[in-house]
């Protein structure tokens, strides 16, 4: 069970006595002792004072010292005791209750519906709550029994201001009032800012990535655009603090003048006192330790209290934005590991047409065709023709379309996750390009564990081979720059590697999305070639913006607006003298 689903502000609070009941009894108890202790340090404070005035002034016996001393330096020694223990529980407690729910979140993460990661607005709402989400809900206990601690204590003051000085004990409570209302306003204003800039900080994050990256270094050297980058990141970067400085602000002066206006009135208060000292109505020490009092009091409710109640609003906040992203929509299984692959028969697309979440602009039109088993086929078209929104469609990151989407005979949405992983395989334009081994790098194409066999095997047929035993330790270098020996690759031999990803996954149905964008047309045609070969028996799917791998096909699909505009193989199409043979015609000099 998910600890973080249907969170409420007082869920939050039974957090930690669920996952480190040790630390919040103890957080407690810390707490209650720290209220009993405050009002009898003063007055301890003041009586020892009068004592040791009276053993000098009147010869008294010394001790009568002894004891309210002894109390007065345990007091004092208390924290320096305390502090260090609480300091490592609370250590401990933090560690576990980070490791519970950081597996949480990223449980939750990995499996939100691929519309939430394509959406703007969704990410950054992800993005608000990543910023450290497990110190943040592991804060709410501590914060709440921090404000209860500060009430008490100041409670405590109060009443003894009220006893002994009835007109600054008045003076501090009337102007408690607006410092709450203060501090209301203040903690929704700072989190509205917070979350009013989030477009910026998402934009200053993505120039400080292109400023700082390994990634961009060449380019950076090369094109010298640190500084025109260095601006857009800085424009934001300001724009972002600077409204957030001006909340901050202007909720900061108006706390502290209430502070000041009680910290004024109550010194005033003191200084009449002063007669009442003299009369011996009241003793030096009361007065002394009164000024504590007095002053400790305006630090609480006019500082404390407002800023513990402001970082609750805050939480409160953080709370309702946290229960948005735990109910974003979960793709069921998406944990699932894929499963026996099935014999795959048939794929149909029926009338089939799709938007995108939070757009109009129609990208697939009721667009109808068949895919046969042991088939080759490809779809080809201009960019923003539909293309890879039918991948997305077949391996169901969307789900939300109109018309059938048949596998097998059987709705597409019915079949289980695991299924569909374990039917399709797809190597995108844009593969991913994993900081492990090289053998890892191949194995988590058969993620039900790969054999050695079967890794080395990918290696040589997509040509890697070669370059993995010129490395230090074979296929078992660790690859990129996040590790110290680690090694990097060129662009080709990542992408040799990808094609051994996919070739050790059983999947019957192999799908290439434009993986070759990046290559010239001769290298393109000849990883095409080789990939028809090696997948021979398999049903496969071309998706390519240019033509090389059209002439490799059994059928061609040609897509334009989303619909389905030509359907024939290579000769067909050329006699046609449609869209494919004008596409070719403009594409074959870069084949000859």
């Amino acid at each position: 069970m998910n600890l973080l689903d249907n969170m409420t502000f007082c869920k939050a609070l039974t957090l930690p006595f669920r996952i480190t009941p040790m630390a919040a009894i103890v957080g407690i108890i810390d707490r209650l002792l720290g209220i009993v202790i405050a009002p009898i340090s003063i007055i301890i404070t003041s009586y020892f004072i009068d004592t040791a005035i009276n053993v000098i002034t009147e010869e008294q016996d010394v001790r009568r010292v002894i004891l309210p001393l002894i109390v007065m330096v345990f007091f004092s020694i208390y924290g320096y005791i305390t502090s260090p223990l609480l300091g490592l529980i609370n250590q401990r407690a933090a560690m576990k209750t980070y490791r519970i729910l950081r597996e949480q979140f990223i449980a939750k993460r990995v499996g939100l519906e691929y519309k939430h990661i394509e959406s703007m607005e969704t990410m950054d709402l992800i993005n608000r709550v990543w910023s450290d989400p497990e110190r943040r809900i592991s804060e709410i206990l501590s914060n709440l029994l921090n404000c209860f601690s500060t009430i008490g204590i100041t409670v405590s003051f109060v009443v003894i201001l009220f006893t002994y000085a009835p007109i600054i004990g008045s003076i501090v409570f009337a102007l408690s009032v607006p410092a709450f209302f203060i501090a209301l306003k203040a903690g929704k204003a700072t989190y509205q800012a917070y979350r009013e800039t989030t477009v910026d900080r998402r934009f200053s994050w993505s120039f400080y990535w292109v400023l700082t990256a390994r990634e961009t270094t060449a380019e950076r050297n090369m094109f010298n655009y640190s500084q025109y980058m260095g601006d857009k990141y800085m424009y934001h970067f300001e724009k972002d603090r600077k409204h957030r400085l001006k909340t901050n602000r202007l909720w900061f002066i108006r706390s502290k003048s209430t502070a000041m206006i009680t910290g004024a009135l109550s010194i005033v208060s003191m200084i009449l006192l002063a007669p009442s000292v003299a009369s011996r109505s009241l003793s030096v020490g009361m007065f002394i330790a009164l000024q504590g009092v007095l002053f400790s009091s305006v630090q609480m409710i006019s500082v404390n209290l407002p800023n513990h109640y402001k970082v609750y609003i805050k939480q409160r906040e953080f709370i309702k934005e946290l229960n948005a992203f735990f109910n974003l929509s979960k793709i069921s299984g998406a944990e699932a590991l894929p499963a026996q692959p099935p014999e795959f028969k048939k794929l149909e697309f029926r009338n089939v047409s799709f938007v995108y979440p939070g757009t109009k602009k129609i990208i697939l039109d009721k667009l109808s065709f068949t895919i046969e088993k042991g088939m080759q086929y490809s779809f080809v078209g201009v960019n923003g023709a539909g293309k890879t929104t039918i991948i997305k469609l077949i391996t169901r990151l969307y789900d939300d379309y109109t018309g059938e989407i048949l596998l097998n005979g059987k709705t597409l949405r019915d079949w289980p996750l695991e299924k569909i992983k374990a039917c399709f395989c797809v190597l995108f334009q844009d593969f991913a390009r994993y900081d492990i081994t090289v053998a890892e790098n191949v194995a988590i194409g058969k993620i039900n564990n790969a054999t050695k066999a079967e890794i080395d095997n990918a290696l040589n047929v997509s040509g890697f081979m070669q370059c993995a035993e010129e490395l230090m330790n074979g296929t078992e270098t660790l690859l990129g720059k996040t590790h110290e020996y680690g090694v990097d690759l060129s662009s080709g031999q990542w992408q040799r590697l990808a094609f051994a990803r996919a070739i050790i996954n059983p999947a019957p149905v192999k799908i290439l999305d434009e993986p070759t964008a990046a290559l010239d047309p001769i290298a393109e045609s000849h990883v095409y070639a080789q990939f028809k070969s090696i997948s021979a028996g398999s049903t496969t799917i071309f998706i390519s913006h240019r033509l090389a791998s059209a002439k490799l096909a059994d059928t061609i699909f040609v897509l334009n607006n989303g619909r389905l505009e030509e359907i024939g193989n290579h000769d067909q199409l050329l006699a046609a003298q449609g869209v494919y043979a004008e596409m070719y015609t403009s594409q074959q000099s870069w084949y000859k």
